[in-house]
């Protein structure tokens, strides 16, 4: 068997699909969930959380949700309101990739002992060197001479 990899699964297509192809190409999978928020939301609901499990049992590996909500609350929420009271407009989504899913969700991944972090969407990492970068799928990355 291949090393093990950790899937961010959000119980949706994306990341199911993502568990599915990892698992037909022989890795190992750990299914880990976020739960972002103490009390229930459209995202990341209770729903989302019990379809990652149903998919986790059904391609037999384990799953674990990750409470994250103080995370997310704090490095996210907060510093979204922040932002938007004093007139700018902030990427949550950027906040929540850098502190949610890969700082803390790929923290609890590598303690699970998986060697990195699968999720759903669609990227490109490139290397140069010891920088690494994450772009759209199929961007091209000009060096300026």
């Amino acid at each position: 068997m291949k090393e093990t990899i950790a899937v961010a699964m959000s119980g949706g297509v994306d990341s199911s699909a993502a568990a599915a192809l990892l698992k037909q190409q022989g890795y190992g999978l750990i299914g880990l969930t976020a739960r972002m928020w103490a009390e229930g939301s459209r995202c990341c609901s209770d729903d989302d959380i019990e379809s990652a499990r149903r998919v986790a049992d059904s391609l037999g590996f384990p799953h674990h949700v990750v409470d994250l909500h103080e995370i997310f609350e704090r490095e996210v929420v907060d510093t979204f309101v922040d932002e938007y009271a004093s007139g700018r407009t902030p990427s949550p989504c950027a906040l929540c990739n850098r502190f949610v899913k890969f700082g803390a969700l790929l923290k609890e991944a590598i303690g699970l002992g998986a060697t990195s972090l699968a999720t759903g969407h669609y990227s490109r990492i490139t290397v140069d060197g010891i920088e690494f970068a994450l772009w759209k799928p199929g961007t091209a990355r000009q060096k300026q001479d």
